[in-house]
């Protein structure tokens, strides 16, 4: 049994998680437009696949290979509101929203498939994704630094962070890679597998006396997903800089898991949409927004995210208040 204070910590961290993962899940839908012109003139080909790619990266979850590996969305987040045992059960947002958000993701993509030339038939979306990386990975060789560049170009234009915070790098192994201290421990035999098919990993690790956001990802893609989850985390890091060491590690024990992320990423794409969208054109910049969203007492974050999930008529001026203090 968690005690509540604790419980309200570790509930104010999976939100803060649950956002991390959708702007990661936002940016791959949207950021190789930041940068299109550039993607353009390396090979012309890119922006159309990187446009495949991000729904690949959505779907994927309602694909069988996935579903075998890590079980049914629908099943999941049915349990998530049913099932005392499930990780979310005790979270009053993710239990109750989840599902929700979650199929609001995938008819978003089901809908933008139709004109970018993906099937979304059973096998035949395994096939066709295969291939596709397979051609972005060839393509990729020939201009793996130039990519490397716009990458961090264009997760700078997100949140206003210079290029020299970012240590990115597009590689074919990121499991193997040094770059981390280290790597999310997996808990079981789903967790081991999710664990060899890691194909991209960002955070935040320490660069002489400076905090930096580290990504290694197999394609530029991922690579810049990475990167803006890397740098959401180092934001979300003013909320947790206040909590004692033993709750700290209490907080990111039952909060930081491999097997969380799949989950987060497949539904949190919409909650950073309806972020966004209540955001006013002329307010904070969105690193500010997550910034005081992540210093907010844990009950305060709570509503205020069921408001913009809501899309609720107070949610707009509880945003616009942010830092208002």
């Amino acid at each position: 049994m968690i005690d509540p204070p604790l419980r309200e910590e570790i509930n104010k961290r999976l939100t803060l998680n649950w956002l991390i993962q959708g702007a990661s899940q936002h940016a791959g839908i949207t950021l190789h437009h930041l940068v299109r012109d550039e993607l353009s003139a390396l090979d012309g080909r890119l922006l159309h696949m990187y446009d495949q790619l991000a729904l690949v990266n959505v779907l994927q979850y309602w694909n069988l290979d996935a579903i075998l590996l890590l079980g049914s969305p629908n099943r999941f987040w049915l349990h998530a509101a049913t099932k005392r045992a499930h990780p979310f059960f005790a979270h009053p947002l993710l239990s109750r929203y989840g599902g929700d958000l979650a199929d609001a993701c995938r008819r978003r993509a089901l809908e933008r498939s139709k004109g970018k030339g993906l099937t979304t038939l059973p096998v035949v979306f395994s096939l066709q994704a295969t291939y596709l990386l397979g051609r972005v990975r060839f393509i990729e060789s020939r201009h793996r630094c130039e990519l490397v560049r716009l990458a961090k170009e264009a997760a700078s234009r997100v949140w206003g962070i210079p290029t020299h915070r970012f240590d990115a790098d597009i590689v074919s192994n990121v499991p193997q890679t040094d770059a981390f201290d280290a790597l999310p421990t997996p808990h079981g035999f789903r967790g081991q597998l999710m664990n060899a098919a890691i194909v991209g990993y960002g955070g935040v690790a320490r660069r002489g006396d400076a905090l930096a956001v580290v990504a290694r990802a197999a394609n530029w893609t991922l690579l810049a997903k990475e990167l803006v989850k890397g740098t959401a985390e180092l934001i979300c890091m003013h909320g947790l800089n206040e909590l004692d060491d033993p709750t700290y590690a209490g907080v990111t024990r039952e909060t930081d898991k491999l097997e969380h992320e799949p989950w987060m990423l497949q539904s949190g794409g919409e909650l950073w949409r309806r972020l966004l969208l209540l955001l006013p054109p002329d307010g904070l910049p969105v690193a500010e927004v997550l910034m005081h969203l992540a210093r907010l007492p844990a009950a305060s974050l709570e509503s205020l995210v069921r408001a913009v999930i809501e899309q609720s008529e107070d949610a707009r001026p509880q945003l616009a208040r942010l830092g208002c203090s």
